[in-house]
């Protein structure tokens, strides 16, 4: 975490520009449009990197088999314009590569696109069949208003240590938590003890309607990306490591636990690789021999081309969201409560 001492002036600014903006949606000055089925808002305050779609699969894994569900995003840096249904021919350039990523994965929801979230769910509302929305990076999109609000939190960048931009990395002052109906602190190491969570539910100054819980991201087993088959590699195995993520430390560092990790390439993230990025990555895995592996994220497999001359040599490591503390039915109740009370015919 950076904080830019310099620009702190601009930072007060950009918090009370962003606390005006949110007062005036709570006086209703601004209107925020109501639906009567269930949305759910998933969010952040700071800014990249807090494991937002891990949480939409978890969300979307809880209640697939239930409901018919309809992902909303904006679809960050998609080469479309506008509300845009997704379809079997969509492709992560069409749609952005998180939704791509997570339609690819349940082919049983709808997947929205919408740099205006009122539009997006004008599109669901008129041609989908849908019980609930689950709408992604939406936290400070409030044109639509949610009925159930999870806000995430890097467990790494604690709101009370960070600033608004430009100083920080957060999108508004950290009193924009008081909107969560739960508070989800991720990337926690998994053996974080008692006493942590209870210093991190005391320095939160939740409400009393408020929820938290504690999360950590579970890797899984590599997977070639030509057939999707799990691979067995080992410390034998010569591993490059790529990743166009934000907070790419805990991926690689993973990487070089597990495997014989000889190099790291980052880019920033969502980086739509370029002929000459894929040529660069291509000599930087040849330097380190004919069997070296090129093993990157879930994500990032998005905007790698079938064509590519080292498309066999590439795995990717899936990963999953895991709540801490035993409370997962807890949290897994309090979404279906409000999914299942919130119907159009309840």
């Amino acid at each position: 975490m950076k904080i830019r001492k310099a620009l702190y002036p601009f930072s007060l600014l950009y918090g009370l520009v962003t606390s005006l903006r949110n007062k005036l949606f709570d006086w209703q000055v601004l209107e925020s449009k109501q639906y009567d089925f269930p949305v759910i808002s998933v969010g952040n305050i700071t800014v990249g990197g807090t494991g937002k779609t891990p949480l939409t699969e978890y969300l979307i894994r809880l209640l697939k088999h239930d409901y018919k569900v309809s992902l909303l995003s904006r679809g960050y840096k998609r080469k479309t314009k506008g509300a845009l249904l997704a379809n079997e021919q969509s492709t992560a350039s069409d749609i952005g590569d998180e939704p791509f990523q997570v339609g690819k994965k349940n082919p049983m929801i709808n997947v929205v696109v919408a740099e205006k979230r009122v539009e997006g769910m004008s599109l669901i509302n008129n041609n989908t069949n849908t019980d609930v929305v689950l709408m992604d990076d939406a936290y400070q999109h409030r044109y639509v208003k949610p009925g159930f609000s999870i806000l995430v939190i890097d467990y790494n960048r604690p709101l009370w240590s960070d600033l608004p931009f430009p100083a920080g990395d957060m999108r508004e002052t950290r009193a924009g938590q008081k909107r969560a109906n739960i508070i989800l602190v991720n990337k926690c190491p998994e053996n974080i003890s008692n006493e942590e969570k209870q210093n991190w539910v005391k320095r939160l100054k939740l409400k009393s309607e408020q929820n938290v819980f504690f999360s950590c991201i579970k890797y899984g087993e590599a997977k070639m990306l030509w057939n999707n088959e799990n691979v067995s590699f080992n410390k034998e195995t010569s591993i490059v490591g790529l990743a166009g993520i934000a907070q790419p430390d805990a991926f690689f560092s993973h990487l070089d636990e597990k495997f014989s990790l000889k190099q790291t390439l980052a880019f920033g993230d969502h980086h739509n690789f370029t002929e000459h990025d894929l040529s660069n990555i291509h000599l930087e895995l040849s330097k380190h021999g004919a069997n070296t592996m090129l093993i990157t994220t879930e994500k990032d497999t998005t905007r790698l081309d079938k064509t590519l001359e080292f498309y066999r040599h590439i795995a990717y490591v899936p990963i999953e969201l895991s709540i801490l503390f035993e409370e997962e039915k807890t949290l897994e109740n309090l979404i279906r409560n409000y999914v299942r009370n919130n119907q159009k015919d309840s």
